[in-house]
């Protein structure tokens, strides 16, 4: 576990300083690469949590059109950098302007019910963003996101961009209460993110 995190936080100034665009060829790529393992990423969804093969091929489709949709987003951010802040009160003798930073290292934790997909919804915002990641599927569907790890190796994402980990509700608790991790996204029971929400890291949902 303290590897993954450490991976994710030495990638963090390599990954953040790219341009959005350079970051959005690897999100484009990983699109392209899941449209092509479609076949073989909908089976292992059917057989992770037993939904039939034609809802999995719906969500690796979906998959692959958030992370394009993501790419485009990372693209637009460039553009967003340094914008002149123009709602200023009057008379002020001072010009300001936007500058976004990737906030660090995200630790995301999702469930069963849409394992790769709920774990997209996650990475790719995080990664268009500049952000390094270090993911835990539901420890009862961690197939397709084993396999996603191959996906990423196909397109040369550099290591220590995104980590998985795989393990229970000890893991989980281990990532909500790291020194390391500067952000949670999570989605699953209410009592479980009531115990994410009380380890006194920063949140997005």
């Amino acid at each position: 576990m303290n590897q993954a995190v450490e991976a994710a936080r030495g990638a963090f100034p390599y990954w953040s300083s790219l341009s959005g665009a350079d970051r959005a060829k690897y999100l484009d790529a990983i699109a392209q690469a899941v449209k092509r393992h479609k076949p073989e990423l909908a089976e292992l969804e059917s057989r992770d949590n037993g939904k039939p093969l034609p809802e999995a091929m719906w969500d690796l489709d979906d998959v692959s059109g958030t992370f394009t949709y993501y790419a485009g987003l990372a693209r637009e951010l460039d553009g967003k950098q340094y914008e002149p802040v123009t709602d200023l009160p009057p008379g002020v003798d001072y010009t300001a302007s936007l500058r976004y930073e990737a906030v660090g290292v995200v630790a995301a934790i999702v469930p069963w019910n849409y394992p790769l997909l709920m774990a997209t919804w996650k990475l790719a915002p995080a990664l268009a963003a500049g952000c390094t990641v270090v993911l835990k599927p539901s420890e009862v569907t961690p197939l397709t996101a084993l396999a996603f790890a191959k996906v990423l190796e196909q397109v040369g994402m550099p290591a220590g961009v995104v980590n998985i980990v795989t393990g229970g509700p000890d893991i989980g608790s281990i990532l909500s209460n790291h020194d390391a991790i500067d952000k949670i996204t999570f989605t699953g029971s209410v009592p479980t993110g009531i115990k994410i929400m009380t380890a006194g890291t920063c949140f997005w949902f």
